[in-house]
């Protein structure tokens, strides 16, 4: 017989109302909990056609005397709610009963523990509930104490028989054997709280869900959907109901299995781990999967004591051929050749070459994030619009085909001038000495690029301000010296949407 308490922890557990939560095997949310009795009944022979139910005090099992020393035989009945356990595996169940009161302590009787139906109030002594089957017997020895403080009885079979048959709740019956039940030196009194220690597991549900590719749900019929060439993550959602009373869940671990169609043998598995309601990966190699090929995929679940049932079988085909042809890429904003166009976002077209295959383009600018971007139809082209870097820059663009294969690679290099202002002055030219303290001098700022509303100019350790553009894009401003030396203008140019340039810069010097 299974015990997974002691009768001093049990005596703990009764006396504060507490689950019990088992360590002995970490992964589960917990494995044994303690159940009081909802119900308590006892017959008696002496009032044969009467029974008493939830009445307060201890109940009598065996033959007891009253005052006048008249004999009465008794049999006790205890209920328990089981519709937490439905559904449950019941690894065991251990009825617990408290001693209160014995005829001779000196003896030490069999006592019988019966599953029976249910009691009402038209039950009694000579029409007692239903026997269901004796379902164990228990002999304490001499150290256990007298009245003892716990008594275990074997009620696995017997719980796991009423959950079997769909009932709600388990009647369990104290009783001394027939052939010395009226042998008043061998009665005993128990407590009306009774418990069962019921050591149990939900085992976990088959995952749903379950998604092949990109969260797209698996299919299950031709046409199947399509994989391309990269690594693979199937997935699904696990389901377990054990839940502890802190919101423990247990730790499932989910077997994925992807085998060809054609060739079951070549079966694959990998595993993930998860709680209830988490989506569980089985992440396969681009390895493990070849092109042209049909594969099966399925799933389950397993918790430290049991295993699901595989989920359906989900299916795909394999496709790993890109479109043959390299796309064309061309701008007119920034030609290969011919003048350099300032760095300011700028129209490139992807041309399919006429592979009928591809249906967008992956594109990457100086090793950045990558976009993509539709065809106006398969084996057509798209127009996109991107900023490149101040001189030399790499456009990299593939064609994909409708499952995200790419084409061989198309490398578009090109120059990008500055988008800063051009800066011109009378006195002051750069680079040289000219001019003087007091003397004034006159910078003109121009735009390399359209929509530029204004410039915001800086003289080192002197004059800060904005000056509006002109019609034609250009402003100047008037600087007058304060005093003599090396000096640096520094120029913003602003677009109407607040966009700015990058800045020009002018280093002169003003003579003494």
């Amino acid at each position: 017989m299974k015990r997974t308490l002691s009768a001093a922890t049990l005596s703990m557990l009764v006396a504060t109302g507490l689950a019990v939560v088992s360590t002995a095997t970490p992964a589960a949310a917990y494995d044994v909990r303690f159940a009081n009795n909802t119900s308590w009944a006892w017959t008696d022979s002496g009032h044969p056609k009467n029974i008493d139910i939830d009445q307060a005090g201890d109940v009598s099992v065996g033959t007891w005397l009253d005052s006048k020393r008249r004999p009465h035989t008794s049999r006790a009945y205890f209920t328990f709610d089981i519709t937490t356990y439905r559904g449950a595996v019941i690894e065991s169940a251990i009825f617990n009963a408290k001693e209160t009161g014995a005829g001779d302590c000196a003896k030490r009787p069999e006592v019988e523990l019966w599953r029976t139906e249910g009691y009402t109030s038209r039950s009694s002594w000579a029409k007692p509930p239903v026997d269901l089957g004796r379902i164990d017997t228990t002999v304490l020895p001499a150290q256990s104490g007298c009245p003892a403080s716990y008594v275990d009885f074997d009620a696995t079979e017997g719980l796991r028989q009423a959950l079997a048959e769909g009932k709600s709740t388990l009647t369990l019956s104290l009783r001394l054997p027939v052939a010395v039940e009226k042998d008043p030196t061998l009665a005993r009194k128990y407590a009306s709280q009774v418990g069962l220690s019921i050591d149990h597991n939900y085992p976990p549900g088959v995952p749903t869900d379950l998604q092949t590719v990109n969260s797209t749900n698996c299919t299950v019929a031709e046409p199947y959907q399509v994989v391309p060439r990269r690594d693979l993550n199937l997935s699904a959602v696990l389901h377990d109901k054990d839940l502890s009373d802190t919101g423990g869940t247990d730790q499932l671990t989910a077997t994925f299995a992807l085998w060809p169609v054609d060739e079951p043998a070549a079966r694959v598995e990998r595993i993930d781990y998860g709680r209830n309601g988490d989506r569980a990966l089985g992440r396969f190699r681009t390895d493990d999967i070849q092109n042209g090929r049909v594969y099966a995929w399925q799933v389950r679940a397993a918790d430290s004591r049991a295993t699901s049932e595989w989920s359906g079988i989900c299916y795909f085909r394999t496709d790993f051929d890109g479109p043959a042809t390299a796309p064309t890429v061309s701008s007119i904003d920034f030609p290969v050749d011919g003048p350099q166009a300032p760095a300011i976002p700028g129209e490139f077209t992807f041309d399919a070459a006429g592979d009928a295959d591809t249906v967008g383009f992956v594109y990457q600018l100086n090793g950045g994030a990558p976009g993509t971007v539709t065809a106006n139809h398969p084996g057509g082209s798209a127009t996109v619009t991107l900023t490149p870097w101040v001189a030399s820059n790499r456009l990299e663009v593939w064609s994909v085909d409708a499952v995200g294969n790419r084409s061989p690679v198309t490398t578009y290099e090109f120059f990008a001038a500055s988008n800063a202002p051009t800066i011109s002055a009378t006195v002051y030219e750069e680079g040289t000495y000219s001019g003087g303290p007091g003397v004034p001098g006159v910078f003109t700022f121009s735009s390399r690029v359209p929509g530029v509303v204004s410039y915001r100019y800086s003289f080192f350790n002197g004059e800060a301000g904005t000056v509006q553009a002109n019609a034609d894009g250009s402003a100047s401003v008037t600087w007058v010296p304060a005093d003599a030396g090396w000096t640096m203008l520094e120029v913003v140019g602003v677009s109407g949407n607040g966009t700015e340039s990058d800045s020009a810069i002018w280093l002169f010097g003003v003579a003494d």
